[in-house]
Formats: structure tokens, C-alpha cells, sequence
């Protein structure tokens, strides 16, 4: 880039050295990942030929799978715009906060504040969503929170060049064109596509395997060497495990992105509250602790990867051409995530992962959820106003009511085809009908689905999809040898120890007495040590035996309780609990409904 400054104002000349020929009607888009002494980095963008009247620049309210708003442009500083000859050009804001350029633009250039360590109290961008600016040496590039586009010209080409120190590298699911010591170059064919491939700016740490035809990359950000090959021991049983659940694998490559958080709350701000991971079409991004062990990973990257069925090669129009200004939601966030999950589910127990007892309990756990649906909720409706206040505090039910519903459809399949297909082999079918490019019509769906089916399972959708009914999960449940209890009364073994909230920045955990309070324990114990052992908070496993007590055997914890250590030690007590909104195995079962479970649940007919 040049710099010169003529009658007091700034010019700026892009570089014109890009590598192979760039087409004429693009983005091209300069990335210079060196943040300042103010923790931001500077983006140029050679602009399009623009349209003939005014040109609204955008920066995404929301992104895909996000289902939040993020209103990107908060996070723009110093936004000019530049004509072809250099001189800047005046600019102004739309009553929304987007940028107006005039058509003679030629290119923009703005600087960037990350949201990794935002402090504004409007939004809470999802961290796998995020930007993360730290020094000159780790940079993750969630583009919806980095690039823009023209009105209207939404479906142009993008070409990124990333500036960077030697010794890091970009990694991304995107094809990457070019590569120097200090540069990295690739291309998306729109700006929905670059959207959907995030890309992370760090010191190289990879490891590559191959399922079946589909090449799949691990890429790790972290203070540690080596971490990608432990993460990849992890996600090939996982992926190895969906691609014999799959029918075929419909991408050729794909990329699990890992940013491993060292706990630094100058450059992460909430990030206790926030791992987890966002899907993209051949790419999934994830924040994750850098203390947290690698198998733990399994159901979410298991969650993640299948999003490769939907939404990638099934969705509607909303999603295909999403508005990243005004955004209009799908009604079938049921099908997005709640499938998915189930899915996830499903692969994992057929694949020898899980087995039918970890399948079980997921469902069961979903079944709890129940009380916490509003008498008004319905599944369409409620993915339509995600946005909304309400549904954002609602939002993780998809994740348990979802899967609930996803196999009443499984079931219902199964039982309208004669056990010929299921809700996957309705799924590929539909990825026939439609896929990447061919979207579907919202409020066709449902006739589409009865079409490769069922009429019956039409009205299913109508009936407790679309409308408020609860799920029929006393009726349908039986089939598969299950049924569904709104309440069950238990004898059961407690220590009576209950936790306050996750733990705190020091990591410790901060516990009360329950209801029953066999040990002593006082609101605001610190826990110490379970059975001499160190109660580290990132090892769950080791709280099994203080939340299920497997026998009368008594237990022994040290708390620490107003500066002093207190040894607490006893036997728990038996106590009745009632479990609301349960799922149990009918005592009863016939030999009949069992083979149909596993008909449904593993794909093939049997007996345990």
C-alpha cells in the first residue's frame, strides 16, 4: 500500500501485486493481522464496480447458526472510503448504523476492535463466533466480524490476503491460493461463503486424516506443540464413527479449527461461561479451555461435523441467501440443530462410541426440559423469533426438546415406510430433491417430507411442530419398548451437597447443603479434596461417586470455610425424589418392540 497526503488529504493506493489473475468484478480484501498498541487490526477492501445511486456498506446484525445478534459494525473504527485516483470521499451512516458510500468508490479501509475482550453490554457475541486480535501472534478471523460487503452485491467473489509475522500461518477451509513467510491468500465465491469459513491466524500446529473419501484437518491454537494430534485421536473415532453411519460422505475435505483458551482474561473477557463450538459447512470453530482433555470433545464434535448433512446440504431460503442486514430466520431450527443433535446421538452409539444406555439418558435428559417450555411454545414459531429476548434466554432447549422430537420422527418413519427408511435415509432423500444450491420453501417443507414418506407424518409436523401441542410421547414411545412418566417417585442415596454456580476464576468450586445435609456442609464451602484427592473442577468424572452415590459407603471432603480447612466425612442418607417429565424402559417389553428400538435407534432389526 502507498500513503501520500495532498492538500491535507489522505490518499491510499492498494497494492496491485496479487498473486494469478484476479477477476475484475471482486473483493479484494487486505488483512494486515499485526494489531496496534490499541489491540486493533486494519482491514483495505479494493471494492466492485459500484450500482449507480448510493451504496450501503454491511456489517452482519447476525451470522448463521449464531441465532444472536452480534451488530458488527459497534466493533468498526475510522471507516473511509476512497476513490480510484486515491482521495477520500465523504461517508455517512444509515439510520441503522451501516455505512454509506458514494458510487464512485473504488476502496474502503477501516480498523477493527476484536470481540474477544469487548466490554459492550448490548450483545454477548458466542465465542466460536468471535475476533480475536492478540498481538502479532494469534489472530482469529470469524469473517462476518471482520469483512463487508455492498448492498446488493452480496454474491460477488472475495480474495483475502492476510499480512502476517513469519512463523504463524492461516489455517481455514477455504481453498487456500498462495503462500508466502509473512502472507496468505484465498478465495470465497461469495460473501455467504467466505461467512461460512472461518480462519485462525496462529503458530502451525496440524495433523491430517483421511475417513473413507473425505480428508479432515486438525488445527490447533494454543501455548502447547503437538496438542492437534491428541484432538485428532479424539474426532477420527468420531468422524470414523458418522462415516459409517452416513450413507456417503457428501464433502471431500473439512477442518476442526481448535482455539485453546490459557485463561488470560486480558485477551478473554467471559470466557469462563463460554466454550463450546459453531458449525460451518466444511469447518467447525471451537473455544475450548486449554486445561479441558480431548475426549470430552467427542459429542460436540460429533454435533458439529454432521451439520455437513444440514444446513449445508439442506436448507431453506432464508439461509441461502441470508440477509446479514435485516436478518429473516428460518422456522426450521427443529431440523437445524434438533435433528443434528440426535443425529449426533445416533452416530456416536452406532459407531461403538456410546452404547444404548448413553443414548438413553441423553433422550432422558431432554425429557426434562419440558417443564421449561412456555404453554404457548412451538418449534416453528420459536425458531422464527429466535432473535427475540425471549427465545434467546429459551434457546438451548433445542438442544434437549429437539433430539426428543427428532426421534418420534425416527419412530414414526419407520413405522409409515415398514421399517424400509428412517428420518437419516429422509433426510438424504431430500438432500437429493434439494441440496447446496436448491433451497427449499419454508412452508412447503412439511408437505415435502410427508411426500418422501408418509401423509402421516405431515400432520405429525403440523400437529407438534408447527402448533404448541407437546409431543406425544405417552403414545409413541411404547413402540420401542419406552415410556414417558410426567412423574416418578424414587428412593434414592444423596450426600446432600449442591453446587453454586460453575467455578470461579480460581477454579475452585463453591458448594451448599441440599435439601438433606448429612455431611455438615455450610453455603459458600469451598471444596478441597474429595476422598484425599484434589477436587479439580475440569475433571468431572471425579464428582460421580459425591452426585450418585453408588453405595452406603461414607465419604470424606476437606472444605476450606472462612480461611480454615474443615474435614467433613459420613455416609448419604436415603431420601424420596420425585423426577418430573421421565423417560424409563417399560418393564414389559416385548420382544417385538426391542427389535423395532433397534430398528430404529441402530438402522437394523435385533435383540440386545
Amino acid at each position: 500500500m502507498f500513503v501520500c497526503r495532498l492538500l491535507g488529504i489522505v490518499c491510499v493506493v492498494l497494492g496491485t501485486n496479487w498473486h494469478g489473475n484476479a477477476l475484475a468484478n471482486e473483493y479484494k480484501v487486505h488483512i494486515n493481522a499485526r494489531a496496534d498498541s490499541a489491540d486493533r487490526i486494519k482491514v483495505e477492501i479494493q471494492l466492485p464496480s459500484l450500482l449507480p445511486d448510493s451504496n450501503v456498506v454491511v456489517f452482519p446484525v447476525t451470522v448463521p447458526g449464531t441465532y444472536e445478534s452480534h451488530l458488527w459494525w459497534r466493533l468498526v473504527h475510522d471507516f473511509r472510503a476512497f476513490d480510484a485516483t486515491g482521495f477520500e470521499l465523504s461517508t455517512s451512516r444509515t439510520p441503522d448504523s451501516q455505512f454509506v458510500i458514494p458510487p464512485i468508490a473504488a476502496s474502503i479501509s477501516y480498523s477493527l476492535d476484536d470481540s474477544f475482550d469487548d466490554k459492550d453490554k448490548r450483545v454477548s457475541v458466542f465465542h466460536p463466533a468471535g475476533t480475536s486480535f492478540q498481538g502479532d501472534s494469534v489472530f482469529v478471523l470469524n469473517h462476518g466480524g471482520i469483512v463487508c460487503y455492498v448492498q446488493g452485491l452480496q454474491k460477488l467473489p472475495y480474495t483475502i490476503r492476510v499480512l502476517h509475522k513469519a512463523g504463524i500461518v492461516t489455517q481455514t477451509a477455504l481453498p487456500v491460493t498462495h503462500r508466502e513467510p509473512t502472507l496468505d491468500e484465498y478465495r470465497a465465491q461469495s460473501y455467504d461463503e467466505l461467512v461460512d469459513g472461518p480462519a485462525m491466524v496462529c503458530k502451525p500446529d496440524t495433523t491430517t486424516f483421511m475417513v473413507k473419501d473425505t480428508k479432515v484437518l486438525v488445527a490447533v491454537c494454543s501455548n502447547d506443540d503437538g496438542k492437534s494430534q491428541e484432538f485428532a485421536k479424539t474426532l477420527q473415532s468420531v468422524t470414523e464413527a458418522i462415516g459409517n453411519f452416513l450413507p456417503r460422505m457428501p464433502v471431500k475435505s473439512y477442518a476442526f479449527l481448535i482455539y485453546l483458551w490459557d485463561m488470560d482474561f486480558t485477551n478473554v473477557i467471559g470466557g469462563k461461561y463460554a466454550q463450546g463450538a459453531l458449525e460451518h459447512g466444511t469447518s467447525s470453530f471451537y473455544f475450548l479451555r486449554a486445561s479441558r482433555s480431548t475426549e470430552s470433545i467427542a459429542d460436540i464434535a460429533a454435533h458439529e461435523f454432521l451439520h455437513i448433512l444440514v444446513p449445508l446440504n439442506l436448507h431453506s431460503k432464508e439461509i441461502d441467501a441470508f440477509d446479514f442486514r435485516w436478518p429473516q430466520m428460518s422456522e426450521h431450527l427443529w431440523l437445524y440443530e434438533g435433528v443434528t443433535e440426535y443425529f449426533a446421538h445416533q452416530a456416536l452409539y452406532r459407531g461403538g462410541v456410546t452404547n444404548e444406555g448413553d443414548f438413553f439418558q441423553e433422550l432422558d435428559h431432554g425429557a426434562r426440559s419440558i417443564s421449561y417450555l412456555p404453554k404457548d411454545f412451538s418449534l416453528t414459531s420459536f425458531s422464527r423469533d429466535v432473535l427475540l429476548e425471549k427465545n434467546q434466554r429459551l434457546y438451548p432447549i433445542i438442544y434437549s426438546y429437539g433430539p426428543l422430537n427428532a426421534l418420534l420422527l425416527d419412530i414414526l418413519i419407520r413405522k409409515e415406510t415398514n421399517g424400509a427408511k428412517g428420518l437419516l435415509e429422509t433426510v438424504y432423500d431430500l438432500m437429493h430433491t434439494f441440496g447446496p444450491s436448491k433451497p427449499f420453501n419454508d412452508p412447503e417443507l412439511f408437505e415435502v417430507i410427508g411426500k418422501v414418506t408418509s401423509p402421516k407424518v405431515t400432520e405429525y409436523l403440523q400437529d407438534y411442530v408447527a402448533s404448541a401441542k407437546l409431543l406425544p410421547l405417552k403414545e409413541m414411545l411404547p413402540l420401542i419398548g419406552w415410556e414417558f412418566m410426567d412423574s416418578v417417585r424414587n428412593l434414592t442415596l444423596t450426600f446432600g451437597v449442591r453446587f453454586l454456580g460453575p467455578p470461579g476464576d480460581d477454579k475452585r468450586l463453591h458448594i451448599g447443603p441440599g435439601k438433606v445435609n448429612p455431611l455438615g456442609i455450610e453455603k459458600g464451602d469451598v471444596l478441597v479434596e474429595i476422598d484425599g484427592h484434589p477436587a479439580d473442577a475440569e475433571k468431572s468424572e471425579m464428582f460421580r461417586r459425591l452426585w450418585e452415590p453408588g453405595s452406603t459407603d461414607p465419604i470424606t471432603l476437606v472444605v476450606e470455610r472462612a480461611g480454615k480447612r474443615v474435614t467433613l466425612s459420613g455416609p448419604p442418607i436415603e431420601t424420596v425424589e420425585v423426577s418430573r417429565n421421565v423417560i424409563q424402559e417399560l418393564p414389559n417389553a416385548t420382544e417385538e418392540q426391542i427389535a423395532f428400538r433397534h430398528l430404529v435407534l441402530k438402522g437394523v432389526a435385533g435383540m440386545r
